[in-house]
């Protein structure tokens, strides 16, 4: 298979929890939508629940799926983390379904912003990550990039357009020219073709912006206190 198209075996069950709702889809033999749901809340009250419903409107089973489609983030680390386990869980109750393909919540917005206005040159699309630093997608000339953290600083310069793709819990405010944007995985099936948007994975493996780091504790002896004054 090409590693810059690669496409899921169908039927597939999509599930993205990476905002405040959660979206479960069914793409049907032609990439086409059986059956569909936001649900209008986060995954820990509401993902069995949604994928039950979306499975009996699509008329379909675990034992018919042939692959899951996710979300890897970034987003909330609770929902996506919920997620995952049950897509690892349904994968071995189910293995003929346990193929996994990943995308990633912003390249999936750039590709829609592009395919939406194919004539624009330059732009990032953004997600709050922690304080001055961002989750960013650079398009330029009719290309998506990888998804990196991006500094403030960079942004604050950045001649092209900002988009701004909220996150469940924002900690800070977006550049003041960013244009605001939802997240849209209804658009799946129409960016399908689009190259490296899909990714097989072993397991579920979601996005990490880097490495944590930990200091590594030495012991040491502490210099003994001074004696009282009187």
């Amino acid at each position: 298979m090409d590693p810059k198209q690669q496409k899921p075996p169908l039927p597939a069950l999509v599930i993205d929890g990476t905002g405040s709702s959660t979206f479960v889809g069914v793409l049907g033999p032609e990439a086409q939508w059986l059956a569909r749901q936001n649900s209008g809340a986060a995954p820990l009250e509401s993902l069995f629940e949604t994928v039950e419903r979306v499975l009996e409107d699509a008329e379909i089973d675990f034992d018919s799926l042939q692959a899951y489609v996710y979300s890897e983030g970034p987003g909330s680390v609770l929902g996506l983390r919920l997620c995952a386990m049950a897509i690892e869980t349904w994968s071995r109750l189910y293995p003929q379904s346990a193929k996994r393909f990943a995308y990633n919540s912003l390249q999936l917005a750039a590709g829609e912003i592009l395919q939406k206005q194919p004539s624009i040159h330059s732009a990032y699309v953004i997600s709050d990550w922690k304080k001055d630093l961002w989750n960013g997608v650079e398009i330029r000339r009719g290309k998506i990039a990888a998804t990196k953290p991006v500094p403030i600083t960079e942004l604050s310069t950045f001649n092209g357009s900002i988009f701004h793709l909220p996150a469940r819990k924002g900690w800070q405010d977006p550049p003041e020219f960013a244009k605001t944007i939802r997240a849209n995985p209804h658009a799946l099936p129409e960016l399908l073709h689009w190259p490296d948007l899909l990714k097989a994975t072993e397991s579920v493996q979601l996005y990490n912006a880097g490495a944590n780091t930990f200091q590594k504790w030495t012991a040491k002896r502490h210099p003994p206190l001074d004696p009282p004054t009187a």
